[in-house]
């Protein structure tokens, strides 16, 4: 399996910056629940910047992942991401971008939606998100390349299921939700 090839080295690099990144989202969090409590008026606002906050700590970039660590970008050829999941990472038939392409498109979304009253929405899932995050911590250390990428897949589908959107966007988060399947 391709995963089996990934050294310790650049595995641990990849925990290490999923480490970093969560415990970051993690504060982060705590500051926007603060908000939350300080400004109660101003929820549909919060609850977009909680939903774009929450896409933009998806643990999917390079330093995140153990193949991006192994093979960098003068050996994606040799990938075994790439070899099993539909190709390079730049490739458009890659689950990697198509994964990264529809989280693209329900940010935009979310940027220009308009919530409606999603006080109830932001506390669940800053609730859902730590919980998520704290159990991706927990386990995160025991995991060889392969659980770390299936932990980061559950991970992501976890995240996409808290965000604090209704009505239409639930139809790209199910996209994102179906790709994020996809992607190991």
């Amino acid at each position: 399996m391709a995963a089996g090839r990934i050294s310790d080295r650049s595995l641990l690099r990849a925990k290490g910056a999923i480490r970093s990144r969560a415990e970051e989202f993690l504060r982060v969090l705590g500051e926007v629940e603060q908000g939350l409590l300080r400004s109660p008026d101003g929820s549909q606002r919060l609850a977009r910047a909680l939903a774009l906050l929450e896409l933009a700590y998806l643990p999917l970039r390079p330093e995140m992942c153990p193949f991006c660590n192994e093979y960098a970008d003068e050996r994606c050829s040799e990938c075994g991401y790439a070899e099993t999941h539909g190709g390079t990472c730049s490739s458009d038939s890659s689950r990697f971008v198509q994964l990264s392409d529809a989280i693209i498109d329900l940010g935009t979304a979310v940027k220009f939606s308009d919530p409606d009253d999603v006080r109830n929405d932001i506390q669940s899932s800053i609730s859902s998100a730590r919980g998520a995050t704290a159990a991706l911590l927990s386990e995160l250390d025991a995991l060889d390349a392969a659980g770390v990428m299936r932990a980061k897949a559950r991970y992501i589908k976890e995240i996409l299921r808290a965000l604090p959107v209704r009505g239409s966007l639930d139809q790209l988060r199910q996209i994102c939700i179906s790709r994020a399947e996809m992607y190991w």
